[in-house]
């Protein structure tokens, strides 16, 4: 997301977030919509949220297993896993940004081999810049 609102040139707060709830109304409406037209009835309060919490992962637990699982892609560039990982990143708490290790990110990447041996010999303290030497290095 932040990657994406500096793509933007979005500078000031409101403007930020106006950029984030149009694009947040949309990705929502449409997922709530795709699951009414699955499902052939109307969706009542609770089932819409129940698909938008799934569909977003708004549990802190769930969003710290999956970011500690995660995996780069066959043909996904270094640059566009890191704005995945990334953007998960910058949803955790303080607490569990402490307990990610540079040692995930790394096994993220371990199928690319240069790239993976590259973060790792450069012993990167934080998972930015272990990000930053990975795009070098692609």
């Amino acid at each position: 997301m932040k990657n994406w609102l500096k793509m933007e040139r979005a500078t000031d707060d409101e403007e930020k977030f106006q950029f984030i709830l149009a694009g947040t109304v949309e990705e929502a409406n449409q997922i709530v919509s795709d699951k009414f037209v699955e499902a052939n009835k109307i969706l009542n309060l609770e089932e819409c949220r129940d698909i938008l919490l799934e569909r977003y992962h708004l549990n802190e637990d769930e969003r710290f297993r999956e970011l500690k699982t995660l995996l780069i892609i066959p043909n996904e560039s270094v640059r566009e896993f890191n704005d995945r990982y990334l953007d998960y990143y910058y949803q955790l708490s303080t607490e569990n940004k402490a307990k990610l290790s540079v040692y995930y990110y790394e096994n993220s990447i371990r199928s690319r081999t240069d790239i993976y041996e590259k973060v790792a010999y450069e012993e990167a303290k934080t998972i930015e810049a272990a990000c930053k030497i990975a795009e070098k290095v692609e």
